[in-house]
Formats: C-alpha cells, sequence, structure tokens
C-alpha cells in the first residue's frame, strides 16, 4: 500500500511540476523545445499511471504545438493571451476568484505557502497566484508526501493539504480560465492555442485530485436538505399533524411552545408585532 502511495503521490508530483513550467512564459528555445517535443509524452505517460482520461487532449495539444514553427513564435502566442493588454486571459488568476488583482484570494494563497515554509524566488517577479506559482506548490505538497510514504524522510507532515488546496483555489478559477482561454484564439487571431488544451488536461487532473473539505460537504449536505424540503412544503398549509411535530420537538429541546396555540393569522398580533400604516399610503 505505501508503495502504490508513494508512486501515486510522486506521479502527481510530477504531473503538477509539468503544468507549473509549462505555463511559464517561454523565454527561451530549450523551453520551445521541450514543450513541442517532450512535454506531451511525459503528461501522456503521467496520465497513464493517474487514471486522468486526456487521450483526445492531448492530441489536440501536439497539433497545436506543431503548428508553431519557433521559440518566438510561441513567446508571442503566450504574450497575447496573457501579457499584452488588454489580455483575453488572466494568468494571475485571483481575478477570477475575487473580481480584482491581488484580492483575498492572494493573501489566502501567501499565508498557505507562508504556512508550510515557502517562498518565491526572488528572481520571481509576478504574483502569488500565478498559474505556475499554485502548481509548483501543489507539486511540493505531493513530493512531500511521496517522501513520507516512501520512508526518505521523517520530517513533519506540511499543514496544507494539496487535494484541499487544488479545491479551495484551483477547481474555482479553472472554469472561467478555460473559457477565456477557448476565446483568445479568435480575439487575437492567434495562429496555435497550446495553453487552452493545457489548461483542459489541467481541469480534468484537478477534477479528479481536489478533495472536498468535510466542513465544505457538511454544508453542502445541509444547503441540499434545506432546498428539499422547501421544495415538499412549498404552498401546503401547514396541519395539526405538523404544529404536533414541530411542538414535540421544540419540547425536546426545552424551548416554550406556548406560541403554538395561537392561530397562525394572530401570531404576529399576539406577539406585539402590528403592521405600520404609512401616512398618505391606503
Amino acid at each position: 500500500m505505501d508503495a502504490r502511495n508513494h508512486q501515486e503521490l510522486s506521479a502527481r508530483a510530477e504531473f503538477y511540476l509539468c503544468m507549473a513550467r509549462a505555463f511559464m512564459t517561454p523565454r527561451d528555445d530549450a523551453m520551445f523545445q521541450a514543450m513541442r517535443d517532450v512535454l506531451a509524452d511525459d503528461l501522456g505517460e503521467l496520465a497513464a499511471q493517474l487514471g486522468y482520461d486526456l487521450e483526445a487532449v492531448l492530441a489536440r495539444y501536439r497539433a497545436e504545438m506543431q503548428r508553431i514553427p519557433d521559440a518566438t513564435a510561441l513567446l508571442q502566442i503566450y504574450s497575447g493571451i496573457f501579457l499584452s493588454p488588454p489580455v483575453p486571459a488572466r494568468i494571475n488568476v485571483g481575478t477570477y476568484l475575487d473580481g480584482a488583482m491581488n484580492g483575498g484570494s492572494v493573501k489566502e494563497m501567501e499565508e498557505a505557502y507562508q504556512l508550510c515554509g515557502v517562498q518565491r524566488d526572488e528572481g520571481f517577479r509576478d504574483l502569488s497566484d500565478h498559474v505556475s506559482v499554485q502548481l509548483e506548490f501543489v507539486a511540493l505538497l505531493y513530493a512531500t508526501q511521496a517522501r513520507r510514504f516512501s520512508g526518505e524522510s521523517a520530517e513533519a507532515p506540511l499543514p496544507v493539504d494539496p487535494g484541499q488546496f487544488l479545491q479551495t483555489f484551483a477547481r474555482r478559477w479553472l472554469g472561467g480560465f478555460c473559457a477565456d482561454l477557448a476565446q483568445a484564439t479568435a480575439e487575437r487571431e492567434l495562429e496555435a492555442n497550446p495553453y487552452l488544451p493545457l489548461a483542459r488536461m489541467l481541469k480534468e487532473a484537478v477534477a479528479r485530485d481536489a478533495v472536498v473539505l468535510e466542513v465544505d460537504a457538511k454544508a453542502a449536505q445541509k444547503q441540499n436538505a434545506i432546498a428539499q424540503a422547501r421544495a415538499k412544503y412549498a404552498g401546503r398549509e401547514i396541519t395539526e399533524e405538523d404544529i404536533a411535530i414541530i411542538k414535540r420537538k421544540l419540547e425536546e429541546r426545552g424551548l416554550s411552545t406556548a406560541h403554538l396555540s395561537v392561530p397562525l393569522e394572530m401570531r404576529d398580533t399576539a406577539m406585539g408585532l402590528g403592521k405600520k400604516s404609512t401616512p398618505g399610503l391606503r
């Protein structure tokens, strides 16, 4: 069990690290060649290990990269999508969460980084909500877990879970990110857009790896129960049986039931809640 977990965690660490590097600014020929000749094969191998369904979107990515002749063209495409204002898609994805740059979600991400003793490299000038920063952090979290499972490290577990981090942030911004990338090709008349299939691969992976927080799951169950109750009783008159059930539940909790003996239509008046009349209105 530990060996299998170690392999899966290591594969996830590698997958998210590959994705983090892919969304960095492609500044040189080495990165262009890696994205054209190596990345798709690496992602395909990792996807097979992790059970991600990426075959179709990987084929789309390969096709997009084959249409890009050189590193300069790739940089122009990246700039046209993420850097040249007005940008059609945001690489600083906190905007999708907060509606503005450097909002509350960015502060929450930075708190998560600090809890784990992580700081941005001095050479990286962008904000903490950059796609690559988040994904590299997730890769670090998975790699740390993998080392602990393998027995390579006796370090204490990090206080942030990678699946919960993905749920809290990435799963929320990926929808808008993918939608904007889908429009970017037409808006900027791009000859190719490899970042859309990359984002769709990421969305598939996050959908599999994100872990819903227990408190979120309980809140969702409660809201579903409330919605079902409202639908069930909407428009229905309260019966004597309903009153009896309500009275019993209140008494079980030691609460007063005196108000239930007052007819419903008279209850506001009995409690001193009368309708106010506004001068000049009939």
